[in-house]
C-alpha cells in the first residue's frame, strides 16, 4: 500500500496491530508522524478496506492547516478552563517568561506540533482518530498538550502529565 505523504506503508506487525513511524515537514519544521492500525491483517492486500484506509490517512495528511485549526481552537479554549493541560501550560509558560494573562495569543503562537498519531481504523475500543501533540517553540517549558480527535465526538484536550509543566 502507497500513502502519497508517507510512502510505502510498511507496518512493524506488532502483536494486536501494526505500526509504522515516519516524519513529514510541515509549516517548515519536522513533524512525527505514527501510524497505528488496529487490524494490519486488512490491509496486506488492496481490497477495497486498505485502499480506504490509505486515503484516510492521507486525507489527514493533506488537511493538516485544518485540523491545526481545530486543535489551535481547542487549546485556546482550555486555557480558559481551571486545571486543563492547556490552561497549566499557559501558566507556566507566563511564570517562566514574565507574561501575563492577556497574551494568550503569543502563548498560541509559540506552539507547534510535534507529533501526529493517527488511528484510522481503531473501531469502538480506541476512539482516537487523529492525536496532535504541541511543544513551546522557545522550549520554556517542558512537555507537550496534546488534542485528541476523538470519534464521533471531535476534538478534546488531553490530560496535562503527572506533575503538571515546569
Amino acid at each position: 500500500m502507497q500513502s502519497k505523504y508517507l510512502g510505502t506503508i510498511d507496518l512493524d506487525g506488532g502483536v494486536g496491530g501494526g505500526a509504522m513511524d515516519a516524519s513529514i515537514t510541515y509549516n517548515g519544521s519536522a513533524l512525527q508522524v505514527r501510524l497505528e492500525i488496529d487490524y494490519p491483517g486488512r490491509l496486506e492486500n488492496t481490497d477495497h478496506f486498505g485502499e480506504t484506509t490509505i486515503d484516510d490517512v492521507d486525507n489527514v495528511l493533506g488537511n493538516l492547516d485544518f485540523i491545526d485549526g481545530l486543535a489551535r481552537t481547542t487549546i485556546a479554549t482550555g486555557i480558559a478552563r481551571i486545571g486543563t493541560a492547556a490552561e497549566q501550560m499557559f501558566t507556566a509558560w507566563m511564570r517562566n517568561n514574565d507574561r501575563d494573562a492577556d497574551e494568550k495569543h503569543a502563548f498560541l503562537h509559540g506552539l507547534r506540533p510535534t507529533k501526529l498519531t493517527i488511528t484510522p481504523d481503531g473501531g469502538k475500543i480506541n476512539r482516537d482518530r487523529v492525536v496532535m501533540s504541541y511543544g513551546l517553540v522557545d522550549r520554556s517549558v517542558n512537555g507537550t498538550v496534546t488534542v485528541r480527535f476523538v470519534e464521533p465526538t471531535g476534538p478534546e484536550l488531553a490530560p496535562a502529565p503527572r506533575g503538571g509543566y515546569s
